[in-house]
Formats: C-alpha cells, structure tokens, sequence
C-alpha cells in the first residue's frame, strides 16, 4: 500500500485539564473519503481545528504527517497553503459582504485561489463578480454572486462555504456537517460533486447522518470520550454496530404511536398567504389546525416556506401577511415573540446560536433569562435561591450535561446547546411549541435524548409544530405531518403507515401520479 497522505500520531488536546482528545491515531490515503464520526463532544471538531491550523502547533501534543511531511501549522491559511481546507459546522463567513468577496476575500486578481499579500491593489470587479458565477454554476449552486451574505438563507450560506472550499483545490478537503440546512435535492447534488472530485480530492466528512456516511465513506473512524475506539470498512460494518461504538450502547428510536385529539384545536390557521417585501410570494392560502397534545410536522424542500411558515406566525417574517390565525378559540396578529409568548406560544429557531441562546453568558442565564419576573421576590428583586432550584430543576429535566450551570453556554456541546435553548423556553410552560429544526447539528444519542423530550412535553398536553428537513425525525415524532411546496400545501398525511416515499412525493409536487 501508498504511503498515507495523512497521518494522525498519538495527537491529545486538553482544556483546563479536561481532555477533549487523548492519544489519537489513524491514517489517510489518498483518494479516500473517510467518515469521522462520534457524539457531540467526542473531540471531532477539536480534532479538524487541529488539523486545519486553527490550533497551531505547540497547543497539542502528538504529530501530524501530510504528504510524509510534519505539519507545523501556524494558522488556517497554512493550512489552506499546505493543501488542507475545512468548512466549518459554524459558518464562517462575513455576512454584510457579497458571496463573491467571501469567495476570494485573501486573493487579488486573477483569482485563481491561491492567497495574496497583494490586498490593496485595485479588485477587477467585473471579473471578480463573473468568476465567482461561474463557480457556483460549475457546482450547480442557484445562488448569485453578487447576493450579500445576510440575505440568503443558511442552506445557501452553507453552499457559498462549499465553493470556496473547492475553490481553493484542496489536497485534503474536511467537511464538518456540511449538510445539516440542506434540503434533499441539494444533499444529493453535493454528493455528486464530492464523487466527481474523488479523483482530485480526499474527504473527511464529519456527519451525525449515517444515511449519509453509509452512502459516501470508504471507512468510518469512530471517536468517544476524545478517543479513537475503532477504524471500520464500510462493507464490514452497519448503522447498528457504528451506533453501538459512539455511544457505547445499542440505540432504539421509537416509532410514533397513530393516535386520535378530541375537542376544539388549540391554534388553527386560516388561509396564511405571505408576501416578501419585494411582492414575492412565499406563502400562499396556508390552512392547518393542532390540538393540545399533538405533533404537527411540516415537511418540505429547501424553499417550501416551512421555517417561514412558522414566523409569519409569529410575526417576525419580514414582508405582508394575510389570513387569519386563531389561538384558544381567539383571533390573534401577534407581532413579535414577546406578544405570542404572553399567550404562552414559545419558538425554538433554526439557528441557536444566532438566535436563540446568549453563547457568552451562563447556562442559569440563559435558562431563567425569559421567566425572571417568576423569580421575583415581594421586593421586586431576584430571589436567588429559586432562580437556583428552577435551574437545577431544568438542568435535571432535559438532561443538560455540564459542570458548573453558571459555564458559558458556548462551551457546550450542540447537543446540550440546544437542550439548554428547549429549557429556555419549557420554563415558559408554554401550551404551544414551534420547533425549526431542533436537532440540526446534534448527534445521535443527543438527538435521541431531545425527541424524548419532545414526546414527553406533547404527553403533557403541549401541542407542537415541528419543522424537519430529515423525514425519519418527522415519523418518529409527529402525529400529522403537512406537507408543502412553493409555500402552499400539498396535502396532510396520517402518520400511520406512512413511509418516506410518499411524503417526498408530495413535497416533489407529485398529486396522484401527476405533477403539480
């Protein structure tokens, strides 16, 4: 066999004496696709931060080989010069600038990739601009160069992060969740383009979905508790046995249960149309209704309106709504989150980090943050020793795992993150509980441990509309699962019986046989 293009000798890394890696040690070769996969926390992103360059040389123990030479990084434009690109889980890039100068940020004209101490020279803008077209057309990527970042939705940001990544012909490509806001059809034309780029490239692609790892790796390295536990051939292994080694126990996910809802619906919507302000219209004569205790999913591709769906709801989707929107039998216009939470409506948003949760601050803040008047003493001051008890109460509830509750969030992992962010708004004890994607960027025992929450809130009488881009997470929780296109509904279906085809058909605009 080759020389390995990479290899991983003995590499540990500590913070504050905790190890987030210890002794890990395995090798690449050329043209491989291998599967990096492991819960959250398990030391994966520690690891690519290591072999990016994001933590230099001298802050790890260990070596690193590439290309049968000893990496000394300094930082990730080393990295990026040495031949290895990352794309981060968290994206990086500047949100106010276009998707061209986030695509040759450190490069001056000709624009070929390569990075240039050359900054201040004059930007050749009419090539600039048709340059980065012409790399998203190449990659087949509907998103324009001249789009300002902030604009696009995090499915396209995520794209924008891929080209740049290609655009730098990296010998070593490592992808961190590069599918985790991406819709079906955009997962499987990436897939496409990795396997075009075999020949040039070799991948380390970091994935929570199996479905995922199973369809592209040749081999699957497994991380716990900062360990590499096993090296596995694709065709040697299975989900279960992958499953069994990251957690270190067998996993089940519940199939969900048909059931029937009595009585009046708690919140019904009526014929919601949506239009962007630029008349764009985004969603269109939407009806559905959701009783207390039920599981509404809503399905649909990337652009179908399902996040939108849910803030023209609540009021925070930017342009015009109509229709009607009743809760508990009233009709309400909430405006923003604060008057739907007053009606005892809580949302948890796509982005928890953007979004959702204070990172800097600490995890009793961030838990009591939005029921600190129910903290109040008769004086009108905080009563400490009950905002302790309230924190210490969620913290036990959702099974947060951390050592002290007063840590900034940002240390956590994804999946205690958001966790934190469904604790956040459970102290609400809210009736209704729209969920955007609650398991975005979460591991497998995480996510496991999260939709038991979610079951156990909807068997206390809560009702929830659920938002998912990943099917099986829709049949293993939903009662009902909407079904939308181009903004309008395509049909519901009963969640008995129902398989991942016919809810793809209906999302693909595929009525009876025939194409809407």
């Amino acid at each position: 066999m080759s020389s390995p293009l990479l290899s991983v000798s003995k590499v540990s890394k500590s913070f504050d004496g905790i190890f987030a890696l210890r002794e890990v040690s395995f090798e690449i070769f050329e043209g491989e696709c291998i599967a990096l996969v492991g819960e959250n926390g398990a030391g994966k992103s520690t690891l690519m931060k290591i072999l990016s360059g994001v933590w230099p040389s001298g802050k790890y123990g260990g070596d690193v080989f590439f290309e049968g030479k000893k990496l000394a990084l300094k930082s990730p434009v080393e990295g990026r010069k040495s031949g290895i690109s990352i794309i981060h889980q968290e994206l990086c890039l500047f949100p106010k600038l276009s998707v061209a100068e986030n695509l040759f940020l450190t490069e001056s004209f000709p624009y070929d990739g390569t990075p240039s101490n050359k900054l201040f020279e004059r930007v050749h803008w009419k090539a600039f601009e048709e340059k980065a077209q012409c790399l998203m057309d190449e990659l087949g990527f509907d998103v324009e160069a001249r789009a300002i970042v902030e604009d696009l939705s995090v499915a396209k940001r995520q794209l924008v992060e891929i080209a740049r990544a290609f655009h730098h012909k990296a010998r070593l490509l490592i992808l961190d969740e590069p599918t985790s806001a991406l819709s079906q059809v955009e997962v499987e034309h990436l897939f496409r383009v990795i396997q075009r780029m075999r020949g040039q490239m070799t991948f380390i692609y970091i994935s929570h979905k199996l479905d995922e790892v199973f369809e592209l790796a040749d081999r699957i390295i497994v991380l716990r508790d900062g360990q590499a536990v096993t090296s596995l051939k694709k065709s040697e292994t299975d989900a279960a046995q992958v499953i069994r080694e990251m957690v270190g126990r067998p996993v089940h996910l519940e199939e969900k249960a048909p059931k029937d809802f009595d009585g009046d619906p708690i919140l019904k919507v009526n014929r919601l149309s949506h239009e962007s302000d630029s008349a764009k219209t985004i969603l269109k004569e939407v009806s559905f209704e959701v009783c207390s205790g039920e599981v509404l999913g809503i399905s649909g591709l990337m652009g179908s309106g399902r996040s939108e769906l849910l803030r023209s709801i609540l009021g925070i989707q930017p342009g015009t709504r109509t229709g009607e929107v009743w809760f508990e039998g009233n009709k309400v216009n909430w405006e923003n989150i604060s008057q739907a939470m007053e009606d005892k409506v809580a949302f948890v948003p796509e982005d928890r980090k953007r979004d959702g949760l204070f990172l800097d601050h600490g995890i009793d803040f961030n838990l009591t943050i939005a029921t600190l008047d129910q903290n109040l003493s008769g004086t009108g001051t905080l009563a400490l020793s009950e905002e302790k008890k309230r924190v210490k109460s969620l913290i036990e509830r959702l099974g947060v795992k951390c050592f002290d509750f007063k840590s900034p969030v940002k240390v956590l992992s994804g999946g205690n993150q958001q966790k934190v962010l469904l604790g956040k708004v459970v102290a609400l004890s809210p009736k209704v509980l729209m969920l955007d994607e609650p398991t975005r960027g979460v591991d497998i025992g995480a996510k496991e441990e999260i939709y038991t929450i979610i079951r156990q809130l909807a068997s206390e009488g809560m009702a929830v509309v659920l938002v998912s881009s990943e099917l099986p997470e829709l049949l293993a929780l939903s009662d009902r699962i909407m079904v939308l296109r181009e903004g309008k509904v395509m049909g519901e279906l009963q969640n008995h019986k129902l398989t991942q085809e016919k809810i793809m058909l209906l999302a693909a605009g595929e009525v009876n046989g025939s194409r809407s």
